[in-house]
């Protein structure tokens, strides 16, 4: 007896686990009551079961069920993947029943494994009610549908997926026949820093520009003096007397601002002879401080 039954046990097919979620009655026609919809809820999981899927106990469905704690499972293959993970289960099942206008009965479903992937479906079965009871075809409806999802000849475990194959290079071959290695691949140059002119350089043309700036000023002041005017003898007429300061003052202005200037541009022409040609670029700033008598250039930055 012990051979026998371990002969048979041997000899019985794995069946595919499958976690059905609770079938749903999308319309009903009048008349259907509550009591039949436990009914059809009840013989749908009978009805898994004979097809020739492995179901958890009542037990594992109701639990797995209240931890799944999601209701998306019509449109959402991750609902589905989630309730088989829950189960222990390596699919799950969504089905629904609805009860169209025009008298028929359509039952819809699908199957998704517990990583994501469809393993059936969606498949549609629709029946003409007629005269008889909406449950009676309902449920010749759902055993087509688990006809056509084909839960018996679903893999009882997960196929082992091969690693991609490494793609080798074609061979090329030398006049001689001999293979000719591929050509070694070189890493791509590293990019330095940015490089720009010298803090120096800036800082020389722009004092060049800020002094002759200055030198220019000085020249306009100093040429666009009023002078008073004066006789062949070099006296200055009784008339122009009160020109003399005035003109004195705007002259010595005019000298002193293009003495500045000049003085400013030839420091920024030393500064720009002296720096090196390319560094990263620097933080720069220039600027000319007046005081008494004159002006301060300042410059400033990485050089």
């Amino acid at each position: 007896m012990a051979l026998a039954l371990s002969t048979t046990a041997l000899a019985q097919t794995p069946q595919p686990s499958v976690m059905p979620f609770p079938l749903e009655l999308k319309r009903k026609p009048s008349g259907f009551s509550q009591k039949e919809g436990e009914e059809l809820q009840r013989e749908f999981v009978r009805l898994v079961r004979k097809s020739g899927a492995l179901v958890p106990d009542s037990g594992s469905l109701e639990l797995a069920l209240k931890e799944l704690k999601r209701q998306d499972c019509e449109r959402e293959d991750e609902c589905l993947k989630a309730l088989a993970l829950q189960a222990q289960t390596l699919y799950a099942l969504y089905a629904n029943v609805d009860y169209t206008l025009e008298g028929a009965v359509v039952a819809t479903g699908r199957v998704v494994r517990d990583d994501g992937k469809s393993a059936g479906g969606p498949q549609t079965v629709t029946l003409p009610k007629g005269k008889d009871a909406f449950k009676d075809v309902a449920k010749v409806a759902l055993v087509q549908l688990l006809a056509l999802l084909e839960l018996s000849k679903l893999p009882p475990f997960r196929p082992v997926e091969k690693p991609p194959e490494e793609v080798k290079p074609p061979e090329v071959k030398n006049g001689n026949g001999t293979v000719k290695p591929p050509p070694e691949e070189k890493p791509p140059p590293v990019a330095g820093p940015k490089q720009g002119p010298s803090g120096m350089k800036i800082a020389g043309w722009t004092m060049v520009g800020v002094g002759g700036a200055a030198a220019i000023a000085g020249a306009v002041v100093f040429a666009t003096t009023s002078l008073p005017r004066k006789d062949s003898n070099g006296n200055v007429y009784a008339e122009d007397v009160g020109k003399v300061g005035p003109a004195q003052a705007q002259q010595t202005a005019g000298v002193a601002i293009l003495a500045v200037g000049a003085g400013i541009a030839a420091a920024g022409a030393v500064v720009w002879a002296l720096a090196p040609a390319n560094v990263p670029a620097p933080v720069k700033q220039v600027s000319i401080v007046p005081v008494s008598g004159g002006a301060v250039a300042v410059f400033g930055g990485s050089f």
